[in-house]
């Protein structure tokens, strides 16, 4: 949900930078920000539910590229309405659609580090009283004891 709001803050504040009237900004930056959020939340939960290993790229790669476009294409219909009064689509949907979504790998990485950064120090703090939390920390628990286990099997024994 923060990726959200943060793309939103900076896609108002960018709005009203070059001179949008502040009502627009404000649109732009919501219209924006809801859907990632929404679609940030409905990620967070797949985790908590088991649904989607966590700290995995895959899983994450997948859905946002699903997530991604059809939250800017909102954010395009959303502009559009209020520029004009209408909500339409952009020219050419599809092509729309198939390029934000060859983006949308730059911002799943983008999105699974900040959902690990943020969460490493959120989930610990909760895990008395949430069962989901406590799922995610015994999920990046054990992705993190399979990494150092495959760590110590690559490395080079010195022999004298």
């Amino acid at each position: 949900m923060l990726v959200g709001a943060a793309a939103g803050l900076i896609a108002g504040g960018l709005g009203a930078f070059v001179g949008q009237p502040i009502g627009w900004a404000v649109v732009t930056g919501l219209g924006l920000a809801v859907p990632l959020m929404v679609f940030g939340a409905g990620y967070a939960v797949l985790v908590a539910l088991g649904k989607v290993p966590a700290g995995v790229f895959a899983p994450a790669a997948v859905y946002w590229v699903i997530a991604f476009p059809l939250a800017l294409l909102m954010h395009a219909a959303v502009t559009a309405w209020v520029i004009t009064g209408t909500p339409s689509l952009p020219p050419e949907p599809w092509k729309f659609l198939a390029f934000r979504a060859l983006v949308s790998m730059g911002f799943a990485i983008g999105f699974l580090w900040m959902h690990e950064q943020i969460g490493r120090f959120w989930w610990p703090r909760i895990i008395g009283h949430n069962p989901y939390a406590r799922r995610v920390v015994e999920q990046y628990t054990h992705l993190a004891a399979a990494l150092q286990s495959r760590k110590a099997a690559r490395k080079p024994t010195r022999s004298l």
